[in-house]
């Protein structure tokens, strides 16, 4: 993965911790999965496009080759703000691709 640097210098979360809902929690955070991501994709490109739900922070999958994968997991403030995005950009085309968004099953 390439990982996006946290904004602000603030250091990682703790431990899991519960939750209700879908998606992968760690802290306070709930993780999406993104797929179908075109190449050319960058993590901004992706932040970007997620503004609007307040995405936290993006991994981008990425092979050896340094190429993309097609697939990122988004970290959203809140399980309201990641069924949001599910919601609106689940079929989104970027870059003429389709995007796959739905909670993150790990």
């Amino acid at each position: 993965f390439v990982r996006e640097d946290r904004e602000g210098g603030k250091g990682g979360g703790g431990g899991g911790g519960g939750g209700s809902g879908g998606g992968s929690k760690h802290g306070n955070e709930v993780s999406v999965f993104v797929g179908n991501v075109p190449w050319s994709t960058s993590w901004q490109d992706l932040k970007n496009t997620f503004a609007e739900y307040n995405v936290q922070h993006v991994d981008v999958g990425e092979a050896r080759n340094g190429r993309m994968r097609g697939f990122a997991i988004l970290k959203f403030a809140s399980n309201q703000d990641a069924e949001a995005a599910i919601k609106d950009m689940d079929g989104y085309q970027m870059y003429g691709r389709a995007l796959e968004v739905r909670f993150d099953n790990k």
